[in-house]
């Protein structure tokens, strides 16, 4: 027997992988093989082919096969944990997750489709689980073979949570109250005009990836009816976390306070916040510009404040009215003459050279 998987942390097995010393893996060794690769990964998919079917079934083939089970298999738990899924405050942090780990039994067809799937063994205590994955092998195709006889192929799969090593830190709730308060403030046009004055607090429950980004989320809020919930979780589905290599999937929950008037306004809880961090953040990225450009504050003229109504000398002598007050302009040849520009270096930026011919 060889065994083939396909996992987060564990790469796909080949023969030279899975046969000890003395020939195929035992029955004893095929256990100790699937507990390592759960312990070694948050989810996974491994296929156990009869002594049959490995002399059928082309080993690239089944690898894919191994790989392609993974998307279907890790939307089965996605689905059941946004549902299912509870927080508490203790050091579990979570209730009601859909983890564990599940073998079925696959009998294939000599065209390929899945003629049936039966649960050999689970580790699940959610049952929609073991269902769901095997509706999701039943869908599978698996390679043709000539023989006309059907064959078995076992299925493993695992998932869970796995680690989540920086929930503890103080960079990891300041970035959450960061992404909840904009969740808020973009979710504003949820609830103006929607909802009766009063102070409302949603709760949401995001899963996110490795790579921070939310996949699937969750509303709780009794008080709001399911449109403004949808249009809320609209909202809460932008939340974006820090990369974390070790977990599968992190849930986080998300807490939004907002406040609605008699006259409909709604102010979210720490938006002032939010607005002074960018602002800063803002400054910050404005000085770096400058930096990068060489830009030189204390070069810049200062522009003048002219009193247009009436002009004066800076000894407060009242040189008479301006033009604007129906005084007569004096004529051109009275005006004084205007003294010539001084000439511009020709290295400064802006000025405009003149390239053609010169005038006579």
């Amino acid at each position: 027997m060889f065994v083939l998987a396909a996992a987060t942390a564990l790469g796909c097995g080949t023969r030279g992988q899975t046969q000890g010393p003395g020939g195929p893996l035992s029955k004893m060794g095929t256990d100790r093989y699937l507990q390592k690769a759960i312990r070694s990964s948050n989810e996974g998919v491994i296929l156990l082919p009869s002594s049959k079917a490995e002399r059928v079934y082309e080993l690239p083939r089944l690898t894919e096969i191994a790989h392609a089970l993974r998307e279907p298999a890790a939307a089965c738990f996605l689905l059941r944990a946004i549902e299912t899924m509870e927080p508490v405050a203790d050091e579990r942090g979570f209730v009601k997750v859909p983890e564990g780990q599940v073998k079925i039994r696959t009998r294939i067809a000599p065209s390929g489709e899945v003629l049936s799937t039966e649960v050999l063994e689970s580790g699940f205590t959610d049952a929609h689980m073991p269902e769901c994955v095997s509706k999701a092998i039943e869908k599978q195709t698996f390679p043709q073979n000539k023989g006309g006889v059907a064959h078995y192929v076992d299925i493993v799969y695992w998932v869970s949570l796995g680690l989540q090593s920086d929930v503890h830190t103080e960079g990891y709730r300041d970035q959450l109250r960061r992404e909840q308060t904009a969740a808020g403030v973009r979710g504003r046009p949820c609830l103006r005009s929607r909802v009766p004055p009063g102070h409302y607090r949603i709760d949401g429950l995001n899963l996110v990836d490795r790579d921070g980004n939310t996949m699937i989320n969750r509303v709780d809020a009794p008080a709001l009816d399911g449109e403004v919930r949808a249009c809320l979780s609209q909202a809460l589905r932008d939340l974006r976390l820090a990369p974390q290599g070790d977990a599968f999937v992190r849930p986080v929950v998300a807490t939004i306070e907002v406040d609605v008037d008699n006259e409909g306004a709604v102010t979210v809880k720490d938006e002032q916040w939010l607005h002074l961090i960018e602002l800063e953040e803002e400054a910050l990225r404005a000085a770096k510009q400058a930096e990068v450009r060489g830009d030189d504050d204390d070069d810049e003229p200062a522009i003048p404040i002219v009193d247009t109504d009436r002009i004066a000398d800076t000894d407060g002598v009242d040189l008479g009215p301006s033009p604007d007050d129906g005084a007569e302009a004096p004529s051109a040849s009275e005006r004084p003459a205007t003294p010539p520009a001084p000439k511009q270096d020709p290295g400064t930026a802006g000025l405009k050279i003149e390239l053609g011919p010169r005038r006579q």
